[in-house]
């Protein structure tokens, strides 16, 4: 998909009405005012930049919150108490806007001509419409109620990305969750008076995914498991990783917690089963251990071990995963699902409180439990570091490590499904060198995962001068709390290929390249230097206490003009 604008017609978050001299205007943001063509299957990822508390952050959140809000309309209301009793279609955050987007539906080939323009219009207090137009089309349509019949011209996923504790994105992602397992559970629930085809490898039928650490472990197997070496090599060079040892699989048929009101429900596992077949198909070695809390039930554990056929040298373990998963996606899909019955623990009352809450700590309701009450869990899961026989676990990464891994492998996986991707500040926990690196590997990612980028628009939310250094002007987004965002080619300042120093002061607006705590120690070198007469023993000192900068060169040029006519 390519997005085209947002207008906000309602106040959200910091996002509200803009002053002008002729009155006022609604928040917009203009992505493009280009149409289709054969550009945009280049790679261009926009870049918000801009002071905090200017808003960037804010659009992701809206977007995110707007196309899960679609999502509940197209769903089928069956699957969920919530979707029956408490959602309102006509009811939204934002509560009113115009997005504007072109999207090449899911059944057509992925060609520029084949995209569709779509403009969802939600007014206070009503349900979404939504118009879509082809190319070709010279009858300009009416506007339609949104229903389940228009998915194909929503994104397939809408990926969300928010570095450290930062919950501002995750709550619609958290509720889509919690729909996953609802629709899950209404399967279940009807096994045996329905004939349902519950297929995995189509589920979850949600597009939003959330990458948080749990699903390190996730996409780090469905790559390493069905990618070939050259399309991960982005992520083992990068992560200095030389190939996976071993990981466990630990499988818990626990009943859920509200089965007292429901005793036909029984146990979780019965849907997954299949999926659950191919992997003790795969496991190098399986068996079971009793329950401490579960009186006569056994946890079902399955070990997998990365060794290799003499003869072939191809690892056995990913032969067998080849065998039984189809790609990447289908297995990533499959954890996915079986990871999301750990939120069984969620009960009624605090799952509807959940899906009614605009707060950003709604992640900080979810219970934390011991881990042998999960349904799903990774563990003992270790990797062989480049030039090492050592082992390490993949929780001993770094937060850089991780938030690498989710980023980039994830691009790995998507192929060519339409997608929106929501970084929030995804290089916050990075060194200088993968700061500077990050778009140069995004861009690789995306290429080796054989990617059509007709079907993928970016957002990256970013203080970083490295990243819009690397982002063409037209798609670097400058946020001006009070003001409208623009993009730096309407505002005269290139980006692509330009100096940190000069993207700092431009749009920063910091001129300084030192801290500000080293810089009041130079203006104190300053007063000293006026009051002085001894103006070398001042530099000396002045040397040796802070280190090179452009503003110490400046003062020590000032001083030695000074010495010199004096």
């Amino acid at each position: 998909m390519k997005l085209v604008r947002l207008s906000l017609f309602e106040k959200f978050r910091s996002l509200d009405e803009i002053k002008t001299d002729q009155g006022k205007e609604n928040f917009t943001i203009i992505f493009r005012e280009d149409q289709p063509c054969e550009e945009w299957s280049n790679f261009h990822p926009f870049c918000f930049a801009g002071l905090n508390g200017s808003g960037k952050s804010n659009v992701l959140e809206a977007l995110s919150n707007i196309f899960y809000h679609l999502e509940c309309c197209t769903l089928d209301i069956e699957a969920s108490d919530y979707l029956q009793s408490d959602f309102k279609k006509e009811l939204s955050d934002p509560v009113a806007y115009e997005l504007e987007y072109f999207i090449i539906p899911r059944e057509a080939e992925k060609e520029v001509e084949n995209y569709h323009n779509v403009i969802i219009r939600k007014n206070k207090g009503e349900v979404p419409q939504i118009k879509i137009k082809a190319l070709d089309q010279s009858i300009e349509p009416e506007y339609l109620d949104i229903s389940r019949y228009i998915r194909s011209y929503l994104p397939e996923f809408v990926i969300g990305y928010s570095s450290g504790e930062n919950e501002i994105l995750s709550l619609p992602f958290i509720k889509s969750r919690m729909l996953q397992l609802d629709e899950y559970i209404y399967h279940l629930r009807n096994r045996k008076k329905l004939v349902l085809d519950y297929k995995l490898e189509e589920k979850p039928e949600s597009s939003l995914v959330y990458m948080d650490y749990h699903m390190s472990q996730s996409i780090l197997l469905a790559n390493f498991l069905l990618q070939n070496d050259d399309t991960i090599e982005p992520i083992k060079e990068q992560l200095n990783i030389d190939k996976l040892h071993s990981f466990r699989l630990v499988i818990n048929n626990l009943k859920l917690y509200y089965d007292s009101e429901d005793p036909e429900l029984g146990y979780l596992l019965p849907l997954v089963e299949e999926t659950l077949d191919k992997l003790r198909k795969c496991a190098t070695a399986k068996f079971t251990q009793l329950a401490e809390n579960e009186r006569g039930y056994e946890y079902e554990i399955l070990d997998f071990y990365f060794d290799e056929n003499k003869e072939t040298k191809e690892s056995v373990l990913r032969t067998a995963f080849k065998k039984h998963f189809e790609t990447p996606l289908q297995l990533f899909k499959a954890f996915q699902v079986l990871t999301l019955l750990n939120m069984r623990v969620v009960d009624k009352e605090l799952k509807k409180e959940l899906y009614n809450s605009e707060s950003l700590y709604a992640m900080y309701k979810i219970p934390s439990f011991k881990e042998q009450e999960h349904i799903f869990l990774f563990h003992l899961f270790q990797l062989k570091k480049k030039n090492s026989d050592d082992k390490m676990l993949l929780k001993a990464f770094s937060d850089g490590e991780h938030q690498f891994l989710h980023t980039m492998g994830i691009c790995l996986l998507l192929g060519d499904k339409s997608t929106l991707m929501l970084l929030d500040e995804p290089e916050t926990h990075f060194n200088p060198e993968w700061r500077s690196e990050f778009i140069s590997v995004l861009k690789e990612c995306l290429s080796k995962s054989g990617t059509n980028n007709l079907m993928r628009e970016i957002l990256i939310t970013s203080h970083s001068p490295f990243i819009i250094s690397d982002c063409f002007p037209d798609k670097v987004i400058v946020f001006d709390k009070g003001n409208q965002p623009q993009n730096a080619q309407d505002l005269d300042i290139d980006t692509f290929g330009t100096s940190v120093n000069i993207l700092t002061n431009k749009i920063f607006k910091r001129k300084n390249t030192i801290g500000e705590y080293s810089l009041k120690k130079l203006n104190a070198y300053r007063e000293r230097f006026i009051q002085t007469k001894n103006v070398e023993e001042l530099i000396e000192e002045l040397n040796s206490e802070l280190g090179d900068s452009i503003e110490k060169v400046l003062l020590i040029k000032e001083m030695t003009e000074i010495i010199k006519e004096r």
